[in-house]
């Protein structure tokens, strides 16, 4: 029963502080509202009106999602109210040779003007004044020009420092009168200063209330600077490229004459009679004074074609590619025909290294039978039948392995080695010391799965017999070893204990340089086709003591 009561209880306190939550955020909520509704109504935006009453009537129908997107929404709307709200009374852009006021859509008078490029090199986005007095620009004369408190935004580039005319030395760049008269008449002015060389901006209501403020530094001619004037009845500020000149106190109200214009270039005063030669652009005007951020962000404002210069910049890196691809195009068709015909020549003397190569290695068979027959031949003059005999039969079986074998170009290790048993086999029936071999092959080596040239490994062991073991006294040993050189090339090498290359005559000079030369000139053809390294090495051991035959040849395809 007591566990029930806190159990209630506890219910009843959390019911109590949910209610409370629900009810402090209805009225922030409320609050938000409410101050959104008044602003909206001043503002006059109907449709965002609208969008309240719907986000009260989604909030109170049991806080819907709905609500939530409308708050965000709203909050957006707010953001860019803030974004909006630099927004100038007039402007004069100028940009493609704009002529007026794009808030109004008043004409201005431009007498004797040229459109130029502005600072970001957009042609006919700036006017250029000529320093005369048939050169000038005349905004007009409306409120929005002439506001009591305001600030006014523009670009311009002093050209030439014009000394014509009289009174104040002083170029006029804009300029409008509160009073009648030849004295302390400017509303407000800008000015560039000859003998200084420096950018003023003033206002004046009479003899005694006058203010000036000088820029800190010397102005650069050719050189778009932005400058922006601020006023209202406590102070008077002056921007230039962003930067804060002076903040001078005023403490008067501004006046204008009703009857004078908002003028460029020319001072239109009898007794200070002075003009102005340079450019200007985007001129602004507005009804309150801008803050700093402000005027820095007008001072940063991107190029207003920035989009154009993008899509120009663009379309010029694709006119280059695309010239670069054509370029590349028929660069590859030229390479292309060349490869071509260069791969027509390499076919035509690969297929004539080929027969070379045929043709070189059937003249490695003759040699081989030749001096077979040869010993069949003392078998049977010393009268040998049994010997004789035998050695016909295993001569009879190489030769069918060797004219097997001669149906492809290469040979696969496995039979290349049954061919060099067969072979050493019939040289030890010659010998009346039986001829020791030994053959080791590399583990990771497969004899069934690798192929090699044909006819390139017998040749040097026949040298070692005949040319190393036959004169030797005592035991005749022969070992041949297969090493495997990564994927494409298997190093074999062939020892015996012989005499060693010593002169035994110049007829076996000539038949030991026979079978030499026919397999390095084949090495030489298989490097050429294969485009591979094949090399040939031999070397003689200490003493005369037997010779050493080093081979490294390609793993060919079957």
């Amino acid at each position: 029963m007591v566990k029930n009561k806190q159990k209630l209880i506890t219910q009843c306190i959390q019911w109590f502080r949910a209610a409370f939550e629900r009810i402090r955020a209805s009225v922030y909520t409320l609050s938000y509202i409410s101050g959104r509704f008044i602003d909206y109504i001043n503002r006059g935006h109907a449709f965002a009106f609208n969008l309240m009453l719907k986000l009260v009537h989604d909030y109170f129908d049991n806080m819907r999602f709905k609500a939530l997107f409308v708050l965000i929404f709203l909050f957006a709307l707010k953001f860019a109210d803030a974004q909006n709200d630099l927004r100038p009374q007039a402007k004069f852009s100028f940009n493609n040779k704009t002529d007026y006021d794009e808030v109004s859509k008043r004409k201005p008078k431009l007498i004797g003007v040229n459109y130029v490029e502005d600072r970001f090199g957009n042609a006919n986005h700036a006017v250029f004044i000529y320093g005369n007095a048939d050169s000038y620009i005349n905004l007009g004369n409306y409120p929005a020009l002439k506001p009591v408190e305001g600030s006014i935004s523009l670009w311009v580039r002093i050209e030439k420092e014009t000394w014509a005319g009289n009174g104040y030395k002083a170029n006029p760049i804009l300029l409008t009168k509160g009073r009648k008269g030849d004295d302390f008449y400017e509303a407000y002015g800008i000015y560039y200063d000859l003998e200084g060389r420096r950018l003023d901006a003033s206002c004046a209501r009479d003899s005694l209330r006058q203010i000036a403020v000088r820029g800190s530094q010397k102005v650069t001619r050719f050189k778009w600077h932005h400058l922006v004037l601020t006023y209202d009845f406590q102070y008077f500020t002056f921007y230039i490229d962003g930067v804060l000149q002076r903040k001078a106190i005023k403490n008067f109200e501004t006046e204008f004459l009703q009857s004078d214009s908002v003028l460029l270039g020319i001072s239109a005063n009898k007794k200070n009679n002075r003009y102005m030669e340079g450019a200007v652009d985007d001129i602004e005007f507005y009804d309150r004074v801008l803050t700093d951020q402000e005027i820095q962000a007008l001072y940063q404002s991107p190029n207003p074609n920035r989009f154009i210069s993008l899509l120009q910049r663009l379309g010029i890196v694709l006119l280059f590619l695309a010239g670069v691809f054509v370029l590349y195009l028929l660069i590859r068709f030229q390479l292309n025909r060349k490869m071509k015909r260069e791969k027509e020549r390499l076919e035509i003397n690969n297929k004539l290294l080929e027969t070379e190569l045929r043709v070189n290695r059937a003249l490695m068979n003759p040699h081989f039978i030749f001096n077979s027959l040869n010993t069949l031949h003392n078998f049977i003059l010393t009268n040998n039948v049994d010997k004789a005999s035998n050695y016909l039969l295993k001569f009879s079986k190489l030769i069918r392995k060797i004219l097997d074998s001669n149906m492809s170009d290469t040979i696969s290790l496995e039979m290349e080695l049954e061919l060099i048993e067969r072979y050493l086999e019939i040289e030890g029936l010659r010998f009346k010391e039986h001829i020791k071999h030994a053959v080791a092959i590399d583990p990771s080596i497969v004899p069934s799965k690798i192929n090699i040239p044909i006819m390139m490994i017998q040749p040097f062991i026949e040298n070692s017999v005949w040319h190393g073991l036959r004169d030797k006294k005592g035991e005749k040993i022969i070992s041949i070893s297969f090493l495997l050189l990564g994927n494409e090339y298997i190093q074999c090498i062939i020892e015996d204990n012989g005499t060693g290359r010593r002169k035994k005559g110049q007829n076996m000079l000539e038949k030991k340089s026979l079978a030499t030369g026919f397999v390095e000139q084949r090495l030489a053809l298989l490097n050429k086709i294969h485009n591979i390294e094949c090399k040939l090495i031999i070397e003689d051991k200490p003493e005369h003591q037997g010779t050493i035959v080093t081979l490294i040849l390609p793993i060919l395809k079957n």
